[in-house]
């Protein structure tokens, strides 16, 4: 049977759109920041017998389970030709060349399908549930939401996957971002996750940067947001529309100034864009001598533990990769520390301070 979610692969691809690569194995789009020729992504799942997710007759193992170490690990076991030196980002990332892409999947698409046909198993019927939620409550259009994850490519096990949505564009984003509460009234179904509800992955986040102690996490995680139906949250990720993105790709480049991780106290003063991915947030720290007493003046967070939680005014702890911006229209270098790099994994995180 055709899959209409199946389309052909876009001039521009979408953070966290999933695509098969020739020999079936699945991948999601990392960031908005993308190459014309090639998809930066991380590998997710491969085709392995022994694997406890399965779409059609086929079954997958998985292999990125939210952290910089399974990243790399997906990049050992692919081929050579999939591994780039990114002349943006100043390191080696995995970025698929277009070519190999055998199967792209559309999630606005794949919702319709669900939302026509009508649900196939629990986790759909959630699906229809959240998309009805954000339509009635917020008067987000159905075409600005989409199914992520395994359901999207329809490889997901009732016993084992989590419902996970996208909302497309800045604007329907930030209503969402802003309107939560309002998702609750009305709906006795209906409340959003608590902190005993992300007991889980604090205790994952910890796991992988041990230096930052619980309370600190709790900090940042009393500020993230869920929507829960009937006790399941429903993970809603906000995406920028190609149109819509602050730094194209080949716009700037990166270079370390430092090979360890530095800690910077930071104000911020912009998060327009820092419930995106890459979370972007416009700060300010103090001069600093390893800069010559220049100062940094961005965060680009690629972790996803760290990043829709920092608000203007807020002051933090940064500990990332300190990174000189060349930007190509001539404008003067700055500075930015960068959270979620290859370099640094385990070491780099964010704070509140105050």
């Amino acid at each position: 049977m055709t899959d209409p979610a199946c389309v052909d692969l876009p001039v521009h691809v979408r953070d966290r759109d999933i695509f098969h690569d020739i020999e079936g194995r699945v991948f999601v789009v990392l960031g908005y920041i993308q190459p014309s020729d090639r998809i930066l992504s991380f590998l997710k799942y491969m085709p392995d017998s022994s694997g406890e997710w399965q779409s059609g007759d086929i079954k997958y193992k998985r292999i990125f389970w939210g952290s910089v170490s399974s990243t790399i690990e997906g990049m050992n076991v692919l081929p050579s030709d999939y591994i780039v030196e990114d002349s943006h980002f100043g390191t080696d990332l995995l970025e698929p060349p277009r070519d190999i892409v055998a199967k792209y999947f559309s999630p606005e698409i794949r919702l319709r399908e669900i939302l026509d046909i009508g649900p196939s198993d629990q986790l759909e019927e959630l699906v229809k549930r959240g998309a009805d939620t954000l339509h009635d409550a917020l008067d987000i259009p159905y075409d600005r939401i989409g199914v992520a994850g395994s359901i999207l490519w329809k490889g997901h096990s009732l016993e084992r996957s989590d419902v996970n949505m996208n909302i497309y564009g800045f604007d329907s984003s930030w209503t969402l971002h802003n309107n939560y509460d309002s998702l609750m009234e009305g709906r006795m179904d209906a409340r959003l996750r608590e902190l005993a509800d992300w007991r889980h992955a604090i205790d994952r986040v910890h796991a992988r940067v041990p230096i930052l102690k619980s309370e600190d996490l709790q900090n940042l995680f009393t500020r993230r947001k869920a929507l829960c139906l009937d006790d399941v949250c429903i993970g809603i990720t906000p995406i920028l529309l190609p149109d819509e993105i602050p730094i194209q790709y080949g716009g700037e480049s990166y270079s370390m100034i430092s090979t360890t991780p530095v800690s910077i106290t930071m104000d911020i003063h912009g998060d327009e864009f820092g419930i995106f991915h890459p979370a972007i947030y416009d700060a300010q720290s103090s001069s600093l001598d390893i800069l010559n007493d220049n100062s940094v003046s961005r965060i680009m967070v690629y972790d996803g533990a760290f990043g829709g939680l920092l608000r203007t005014g807020d002051r933090v702890e940064v500990t990332g990769t300190l990174q000189r911006v060349t930007s190509q229209d001539g404008t003067p270098p700055f500075y930015q520390v960068m959270v979620g790099t290859k370099s640094g994994a385990g070491k780099e995180y964010i704070r509140l301070l105050g």
